[in-house]
This record gives C-alpha cells, sequence and structure tokens, in this order.
C-alpha cells in the first residue's frame, strides 16, 4: 500500500505533473486526428518519458561509470598529492556546521580515506566560487577550514582557491605539481567524470592515477534497473550528468584542453 502511495506522490511532484499533462494533451491529439498538432507534445513526451520514467538514465551514465570500476585504496602506492576535485561541498552561514554537503560529497571522503590509510603526503582540495550576499566564497576554502577544525586528515590540507572549471583546477595543479616536484599524482572525482578530468589534468602537464568514486547509477551500485518507473526527477538528473559530461568533452576538446 505504501508503494503505491509513493509512486501516487511523484504523479504530483512537478515532473509527474507535467508528464500526465503531456499524455492528456497527446491523448486529445491523436483521438481528434490531429498528427500535426500532436508533433511537438507528442516529442516533448517522448523525450520526457526516455529521460526521466525509463531505464535509459542509469545506463548512459553507467557507460561513463563503468570506464573506471572501483579501486582498492589499500592496494595504491603512496602518492606525492591527493587532488580532490570540487563539487561535493560550499560554504554555508545557515549550517550549523558552516558547510553544506553536495552530492559529490563522496570525492573529499574518498581523498581523507587515501590520507588516513597512508596513501598522500598531501590532501590538495579544489571547488568553484560560490555567490552569496556577503560576496563571492570559495568552496576549497571553506573546505580546507572544514577538514582541518575537524582534524580528519593526517597531513596537511591545500586550497586551490577560487577555480572556474576542472581545467582552471589542472592548470592550478600542474603549476603546484612543477614547482614541489611531485611525482606521483591522485586524482579523486566522480566515476562519470573521471574522463574528461583525467586528460584534462595530463593535457595540462600533470599525470594522475585515476581514484574513482560517488558512483550514481543503479547498475553500478548493484542495484536493479527499472526499464520504466514512475517519472521522475532523479533520473532527469542522471540525464543530465551524463549530457553535461558529454557536452563538456566536446567544449573542452574546441578549447584544446583535452
Amino acid at each position: 500500500m505504501i508503494s503505491y502511495l509513493r509512486s501516487l506522490a511523484d504523479f504530483i511532484e512537478p515532473t509527474g505533473i507535467v508528464w500526465l499533462i503531456l499524455s492528456v494533451l497527446c491523448a486529445i491529439k491523436i483521438r481528434h486526428r490531429q498528427w500535426r498538432a500532436l508533433i511537438l507534445p507528442g516529442t516533448a513526451w517522448v523525450l520526457l518519458t526516455l529521460t526521466s520514467a525509463t531505464g535509459l538514465p542509469h545506463r548512459l551514465l553507467a557507460s561513463l561509470e563503468a570506464q573506471w570500476p572501483p579501486v582498492d585504496l589499500a592496494a595504491l602506492p603512496e602518492f606525492d598529492a591527493v587532488i580532490v576535485l570540487g563539487g561535493g561541498m560550499e560554504p554555508s552561514r545557515s549550517e550549523p556546521a558552516g558547510i553544506h554537503f553536495k552530492g559529490g560529497a563522496d570525492r573529499l571522503f574518498t581523498g581523507l580515506m587515501l590520507a588516513k590509510k597512508g596513501r598522500g603526503k598531501l590532501l590538495v582540495v579544489g571547488g568553484g566560487t560560490i555567490k552569496t550576499t556577503s560576496g563571492i566564497e570559495s568552496e576549497a576554502d571553506a573546505t580546507k577550514l572544514w577538514v582541518e577544525e575537524w582534524q580528519l586528515s593526517p597531513v596537511p590540507v591545500h586550497s586551490l582557491g577560487n577555480c572556474t572549471d576542472t581545467h582552471d583546477e589542472a592548470v592550478k595543479v600542474s603549476a603546484l605539481a612543477v614547482k614541489h616536484g611531485w611525482k606521483r599524482v591522485a586524482l579523486v572525482t566522480s566515476a562519470y567524470h573521471m574522463t574528461r578530468a583525467k586528460a584534462v589534468f595530463e593535457t595540462a602537464g600533470t599525470s594522475v592515477v585515476p581514484v574513482p568514486c560517488n558512483y550514481l547509477s543503479v547498475a553500478l551500485r548493484e542495484h536493479r534497473v527499472k526499464w520504466f518507473d514512475v517519472p521522475n526527477a532523479t533520473n532527469l538528473g542522471h540525464f543530465e550528468a551524463w549530457m553535461h559530461e558529454i557536452l563538456g568533452w566536446w567544449a573542452y576538446r574546441l578549447c584544446g584542453w583535452v
């Protein structure tokens, strides 16, 4: 009974409501044989159904994640630096801890695990800029402060400061690697982002050992993929993540960053 109520609740959320409206609209057009008028709502219905109500988004995201299977942290060598890309936290004055965890927080905790297992001499955290009412704040600076306040890292923590994107993080790390003579560097980021991230870092001049984490697709989390489900925002989010990486790869390629 509870499962049915949850499914019904999904239909009154924005994604479900839009899907229902498009379904009714398409049904009306079909009933009245208004084939030309069906093209636009019909196309929208098909796209929304594929990206929010089927297993397609999970499969697409899994196609990126499957290129980077989980690694055994204990089997990794010691690194001169462990690079943790941003996207997992942001400064927040509303939160009691002063920081807000986001979907990519697994990146930071994976980096901390490497440090605690003695696999890194230095933890380097990246991240973007956050616009707040009090001005521009740095995700990396806030993360460094939080880690140090909680004494979570047995090794020093370095912030990359304000970064615009992954390429910006790669350029800053490359400069640090040259300055400090780093020979072995670990790169920690989401599995679906690893292909682009690794290519960017190596194009910028830093050879890295990939340490993927934050597996999002159902298949990579060893759950059963539902080939049809109630339209939901989670599936849309997975499709957006996949599309962001595909478009990001070609954008970076046009810029000569990969």
